[in-house]
């Protein structure tokens, strides 16, 4: 008895300590119901630290933390292309901040094969790209982001 998920606890009562919408509907204790006499709003942590790994892959990096993810270091920094997440991290040397634009595999099969484990990747940085089939352009961004100033992206896509 009292074993499964929702049944009834030792008494038979089906109580449990869990806040419903009663009185202070769910809120909990000391005042205003946000914990230890109110003050339970920040951690004194400040903001969470960017690491950035460089991935196998030139021009390829990944973003370590709560989720990692993987992104290339933004060509235009303070733009954003499609409404990509943008991340800052400083350099190795503490002397400059370098933005980078977060990739999203599900949507780009180029970042798809590159999560994936793809063996060789032949655009790198100064690499000279055509890309066939740009659509709306938001992998070939992030292959010009791969290449880099040095390098060259050519985009073409078929019009009606």
């Amino acid at each position: 008895m009292g074993k499964g998920g929702f049944g009834k606890g030792k008494d038979d009562k089906g109580k449990g300590k869990v806040k419903g919408k009663g009185k202070d509907k769910g809120k909990g204790k000391g005042k205003d119901g946000k914990g230890k006499d109110g003050k339970g709003k920040g951690k004194g942590k400040g903001k969470g630290q960017v690491v950035i790994e460089p991935h196998r892959h030139e021009g390829v990096f990944v973003s370590k933390g709560k989720d990692d993810s993987l992104v290339t270091r933004n060509m235009v920094p303070g733009e954003s292309v499609y409404g990509e997440k943008r991340l800052v991290a400083e350099s190795a040397d503490n002397e400059e901040k370098i933005e980078y634009r977060v990739w999203n595999p599900f949507r780009s099969k180029l970042g798809a094969a590159i999560v994936g484990g793809i063996g060789a990747m032949p655009i790198k940085p100064g690499s000279k790209v055509l890309y066939l089939g740009a659509a709306s352009g938001t992998t070939v961004s992030h292959v010009s982001d791969m290449v880099g100033p040095t390098g060259m992206v050519y985009a073409v896509e078929f019009s009606h």
